[in-house]
């Protein structure tokens, strides 16, 4: 068995006749017991389409020597190439096929990707362009992209670069800055794109206001309406960090608030409809007069304003009431 590792050995930029020359040499691995095989000896390359360029790919004589090259162009055999070298400037998809001294076939294949010098790059909110301020659930998932894979990427929000360096991926996932961004505020997203040709900013920003839509409400299981300063109402709260209720119900943005409270042995005490605010009661039964100390059960629906297309929502549960 004779095997060699794979090693670019050099990368060389120069002028050679007012054209940009890339030479690639490599050295080829070579597995004479295996059989017909992918190789993953190329990347794809990229050059500037306003620049002349010439990329030449070649494979030492003194490893592959006694080897049998076939170069092919978007999948059409290259005639008049058949050694361990090839020099090309046009683009698109190139494939070498080796058989080695063991008659193994192995190929391996690369994009040579011409990249515009004066291109259009728009950025696309969850896969579809936007021009106007969104309002959307983080729950959802939110991701700004564009459909440039393989160029480098500088995303911004207000104008400020996003992390120390750069995020080069061409999907920014608003999930992974929620700790940059608050709550039911407005940001403007937008992003430059690198290539070999240049930065270029996208054509188009995005403006975004992100909520937590899907807010649950906690329940307090007791409550003692006496008079004094605390727990004199039965009512749902959050606890959001640095929220405060007003806060919280605009961010959630749930509306249609209906509470009914039963006793324990199912009489109905209470209605409390509060449109968009949430539900209090004051242990008062729907006389207005003072309901004993006990456990009571209550049952509160609402909507949840998700993306504007309301979703009722139910909970259900006890409370203990206390007067002392």
């Amino acid at each position: 068995m004779k095997e060699f590792s794979l090693t670019v050995l050099n990368l060389t930029d120069k002028k050679l006749k007012m054209k940009k020359v890339l030479s690639l040499l490599f050295i080829l691995a070579i597995n004479t017991s295996a059989n017909a095989q992918e190789q993953n000896w190329f990347s794809d390359i990229h050059f500037c389409e306003s620049k002349d360029t010439t990329v030449t790919i070649a494979f030492p004589n003194s490893i592959v020597s006694d080897s049998i090259f076939t170069w092919m162009y978007n999948s059409n055999e290259i005639s008049y190439n058949s050694d361990n070298s090839i020099t090309i400037n046009e683009p698109g998809l190139y494939t070498l096929e080796l058989v080695n001294t063991g008659g193994v076939t192995l190929t391996s294949s690369f994009s040579l990707i011409e990249d515009a010098e004066f291109y259009e790059y728009f950025m696309y909110l969850n896969g579809e362009q936007s021009s106007e301020t969104d309002t959307l659930c983080l729950e959802d998932g939110v991701i700004i992209s564009t459909s440039q894979t393989n160029e480098t990427h500088y995303w911004y929000v207000d104008g400020e670069i996003i992390g120390e360096g750069n995020l080069s991926n061409n999907n920014l996932t608003i999930d992974s800055i929620i700790d940059q961004i608050n709550f039911n505020e407005e940001y403007q997203y937008s992003v430059s794109i690198e290539n070999t040709c240049g930065i270029v900013d996208a054509q188009n920003e995005i403006t975004l206001l992100v909520n937590e839509c899907e807010c649950e409400l906690n329940m307090p299981n007791v409550f003692s309406p006496n008079g004094d300063e605390f727990n004199n109402t039965f009512k749902p709260f959050n606890d959001h960090e640095n929220k405060t209720e007003e806060e919280f119900e605009e961010m959630c943005k749930s509306t249609d608030y209906k509470m009914e409270i039963y006793s324990q042995w199912g009489r109905h005490m209470a209605s409390v409809n509060s449109g968009d605010k949430l539900p209090s009661w004051d242990g008062l039964n729907k006389r207005g007069n003072e309901v004993a100390e006990g456990v009571y059960f209550y049952r509160i629906v609402y909507k949840m304003n998700k993306h504007n297309s309301p979703k009722e929502k139910e909970i259900t549960g006890f409370v203990h009431l206390y007067r002392d």
